[in-house]
């Protein structure tokens, strides 16, 4: 049906009769426009034209949003379109296509450091020790929570505060600012907290949504480096002549699984979380050897299980509901845990400074020194990573050559710490 359209007129039109769902209405002096109105008394603008000989109809929009002159100026628009060969629907779907884009590039840039760093962690945490992973989880704690030991809420992580920065809000002022603030308080979280954050950055650069939202050289700004905090590095250890009154400390220690560790630790200078998840399976006392894990290979390396340290293992009591060596039924984790109280109780006591599980790592590199044991013996014992090219691509000694150096190094720091 043609007629003339008003304003007051598109409005009014009668709905479809019968079992009709629609009706159309054209417009005489614009031609291609057309209102539809449905049973529902629904009314819209509609375009309809031919393009390369093909009908086509096209949704301007409601009556009662569209003025009807904006309807018409659109009709020619369109009509227009179409006189040139140009499909209206093409230039529609490419505006769609943009607006889905350009939404879609919003809704990206909600994403936050938090919900990122916690995608990292887990795609990478079967690749860390448990003492890693632990450090990534205490310091993204949001904190707030009550204590489990001792009143008061728990304080948040050094990385906690970058949680609900958006992914493109990281910038190099802002790491600057966040590392002055925190170096304030603690620097030694904050330099662990920055090493970690500009390693989950690095890890960014591969996702293929990540590496747009992010900077790759954001953390390398010198400005940034410049607000790290810069620690003095520690050189902690037990001295020769300390040696007596250390063993003499450990000793007094009740927990049998903490001394033993402690001693097994200055005698074969493991990392601490490679010792304490040890395992039977990982023993063999019939070849004399320990299979402990090694954090730069990542597998197991074969060290000697020397005389005193096969004794003090197997003095150990063994629980039969778990294969750990040193098991303790009070630990989530199913082995010892924490057990620097009782030890740095026993230190105190004795009048010995407070040497850290780690320092003990270092003591017995330092302690080798006075038997003048080659360096690579020691580095192979310990799992440090090969510095010399002759110790990366041919260096690997026997389980039995390291056992004769090793051996030496026991004997002399037990020698020198009187113990039978």
């Amino acid at each position: 049906m043609k007629l003339k359209f008003t304003t007051n007129k598109v409005t009014k039109l009668d709905k479809p009769e019968g079992s009709k769902n629609q009706i159309f209405y054209w417009d005489i002096d614009t031609p291609g426009l057309s209102v539809r109105v449905t049973q529902n008394e629904n009314r819209s603008y509609i375009f309809q034209g031919r393009v390369s000989g093909k009908s086509l109809r096209i949704t301007i929009g409601d009556v009662n949003t569209w003025a009807l002159d904006d309807a018409r100026k659109e009709a020619r628009r369109l009509q227009q379109l179409c006189d040139q060969g140009i499909d209206p629907r093409r230039n529609k779907a490419e505006e769609v296509q943009k607006n889905d884009e350009f939404s879609q590039k919003k809704q990206n840039e909600k994403i936050t450091f938090g919900d990122v760093f916690n995608e990292y962690i887990e795609a990478n945490k079967y690749l860390w020790s448990d003492a890693h992973l632990k450090d990534h989880i205490s310091l993204s704690h949001r904190g707030g929570e009550k204590k489990i030991r001792g009143s008061g809420l728990t304080i948040p992580g050094s990385i906690a505060p970058l949680f609900d920065v958006p992914l493109v809000g990281i910038t190099p002022e802002l790491l600057v600012q966040w590392q002055n603030k925190e170096a304030e308080t603690r620097p030694g979280r904050a330099a662990l907290g920055f090493r970690i954050v500009r390693t989950c950055i690095n890890w960014c650069q591969e996702h293929e949504l990540y590496s747009t939202l992010i900077e790759a050289k954001v953390h390398q700004a010198k400005r940034v480096r410049r607000a790290v905090p810069v620690l003095k590095p520690v050189k902690n250890s037990v001295q020769r002549n300390q040696l007596k009154d250390w063993f003499l400390a450990v000793n007094k220690i009740e927990n049998i699984m903490h001394r033993t560790f402690l001693q097994v630790s200055i005698l074969t200078g493991p990392r601490s979380e490679s010792m304490r998840s040890l395992t039977y399976s990982q023993l063999d006392f019939k070849w004399k050897t320990i299979s402990i894990w090694d954090k730069v290979e990542q597998e197991n390396r074969i060290i000697p299980m020397t005389p005193y340290v096969e004794k003090l293992l197997k003095a150990l009591p063994k629980n039969t509901e778990t294969d750990y060596v040193f098991w303790s039924k009070q630990s989530t984790t199913g082995h010892i845990t924490d057990i620097r109280k009782n030890y740095y109780r026993a230190l105190e006591e004795s009048g010995l400074p407070k040497f850290t599980i780690h320092d003990l790592r270092r003591s017995f590199s330092n302690l080798a020194e006075w038997l003048e044991i080659p360096t690579g013996v020691v580095a192979q014992i310990m799992g440090h990573k090969p510095s010399a090219t002759a110790e990366k691509h041919y260096k690997d000694r026997p389980v039995d050559l390291l056992r004769l150096h090793h051996t030496k190094i026991e004997n002399w720091i037990l020698n020198e710490a009187e113990v039978e």
